[in-house]
């Protein structure tokens, strides 16, 4: 089916048959039996690694190339790195753990926590049980050993990959382990963060149940208790909430700002030259921006700066009504509000509302239609597009530039490509999964995609997803194929 309707400048509307090419990287054999809920895929979308049985091994098969075969295949791997070009996975043999990357085994442990890859995809780090010590493991190499290590968010890389912060016990105490070697010893630490830049490392400890932020290895003032806390995106700025006594404030730049009944998270603007947070006083809800109190309400819920930092908007709610506060100037209102969101060039704000059981997108205080569900809007990257997944009784659809697509039995999140010109998602009707781009549906029909593979739009002009379809000799089970179209001019 074609949609033709009036575009914005330089958008495609498609009007012919989609160039597409489904290519299987995945193929049933009677050789082995494939573990189609352990499929992973790479962020590019155009790799999958799964893993198979035979009699009573297990391996990973990546592209269609079997790996070697173990006693046991780690739960949640096999892992793609980040770039796409890495994989990792755990191993068991021999009543131990290894960790297998690149296709090449790493030392055995008595057990391991899933290994990840660093931002840049360079570094692989996991902790691992070494006797009754745990140890962090970096490409290979391992760091100090410890009584514990909480893996749960621990260790981190530095956004740039090029520093690994963790904290571990030592007896009934913690420490920090950063740059390779380790910090002062504390009764508690929590949570590490690097600044943006990757030159700073904070985070909050305590001795003699008094708290206090440690930043670069300097203590700075000690409160009862420290709450959530931010960088500026600059990295120059740091704010955290914090209790002493009966009150709460918020700490910021170094200086306690007045106290509340309780505050909440810090929000740097993009420019970093502005600091704003909630504040509950006297059972009334405001915003703190700067220093400065704004107005009280009964609630206030989401907080999103322009991109350019020139205005800020919030969610808030007064006696039953729900409305947005742009500026300090407020909206339309409603019995619900989520998700305000600003598109790239900072002009225009849309939002989710909802009136009775049904909800609708608003955008410069015009509603859209009123449905049973609609999804958070996406404006494309040149800001002149927008688009939405809603439904209406039993069949969803999707709009785009204020048109509806036809009805389908369900759809799955949208995408621009980074030029604008283009949008896809993926549709099922009559049981089959497919991709519609620029409103042309393709040809090739799946079982189903990937719930981890988005619509990837590649430099070689081409939307690629990777999906289960069914095979030729359907009795040994589907492919897993990867769907690759080209863009229409």
């Amino acid at each position: 089916m074609v949609l033709l309707f009036s575009a914005p400048l330089g958008a495609v509307q498609a009007a012919g048959p989609l160039k597409e090419k489904s290519i299987p990287l995945i193929v049933p054999t009677e050789k082995y039996a494939i573990f189609i809920q352990s499929a992973k895929n790479s962020m590019d979308s155009r790799h999958i690694a799964v893993v198979a049985r035979k009699g009573k091994k297990f391996f990973v098969v990546q592209d269609g190339r079997v790996h070697k075969e173990y006693e046991q295949i780690g739960k949640d791997t096999p892992i793609f790195s980040p770039d796409s070009t890495r994989l990792v996975y755990k191993a068991f043999k021999g009543a131990r753990w290894m960790v297998v990357v690149d296709g090449v085994e790493g030392k055995a442990y008595e057990n391991m926590s899933t290994p990840f890859f660093s931002y840049d995809s360079k570094h692989l780090v996991y902790v691992a049980q070494k006797g009754t010590r745990q140890v962090v493991v970096l490409d290979g190499k391992e760091l100090g050993e410890y009584d514990g290590i909480p893996h749960r968010g621990n260790p981190i890389f530095s956004p740039d990959s090029q520093r690994l912060a963790f904290f571990a016990f030592k007896g009934k105490q913690m420490v920090m382990y950063a740059d390779g070697k380790e910090g002062k010893v504390y009764d508690k630490i929590s949570f590490p963060s690097f600044s943006p830049d990757s030159k700073r490392l904070v985070y909050p400890a305590s001795l003699k149940d008094r708290w206090f932020m440690v930043y670069d290895g300097k203590e700075l003032a000690a409160y009862d208790r420290i709450g959530t806390f931010s960088f500026s995106p600059d990295s120059s700025r740091l704010a955290y909430s914090a209790k002493r006594k009966d009150a709460t404030f918020m700490v910021v730049d170094g200086k306690d700002e007045p106290s509340f009944t309780d505050v909440a998270s810090p929000f740097f603007s993009p420019d970093s030259k502005t600091i704003a947070y909630l504040a509950v006083d006297g059972g009334k809800n405001l915003l703190v921006v700067n220093g400065v109190k704004g107005e009280a309400y009964d609630a206030i819920k989401e907080l999103i700066y322009s991109p350019d930092s020139k205005a800020y908007a919030f969610t808030a709610k007064k006696g039953k009504s729900w409305f947005v506060v742009m500026n300090g100037k407020p909206g339309a209102r409603y019995d619900d509000i989520f998700f305000p969101m600003y598109s790239s060039d900072s002009r225009r704000l849309a939002y989710m509302a909802q009136k009775g059981k049904k909800l609708s997108i608003v955008e410069a205080e015009k509603e859209g239609p009123w449905c049973d569900v609609v999804t958070i809007p996406i404006f494309s990257p040149d800001s002149r597009r927008i688009m939405y997944m809603a439904k209406k009784g039993e069949k969803w659809s999707i709009f785009i530039d204020g048109k509806e697509s036809r009805p389908y039995d369900g759809v799955a999140t949208p995408f621009f490509s980074p030029d604008s010109r283009h949008y896809a998602y993926v549709a099922q009707d009559k049981g089959a999964w497919f991709a519609v781009v620029d409103g042309v549906e393709s040809k090739e029909r799946f079982l189903g995609f990937l719930k981890d593979s988005d619509l990837v739009f590649d430099k070689e002009n081409a939307v690629n997803v990777l999906g289960i379809q069914l095979s030729p000799d359907s009795k040994l089970g589907p492919n897993l194929s990867r769907l690759r179209i080209e863009l229409p001019d």
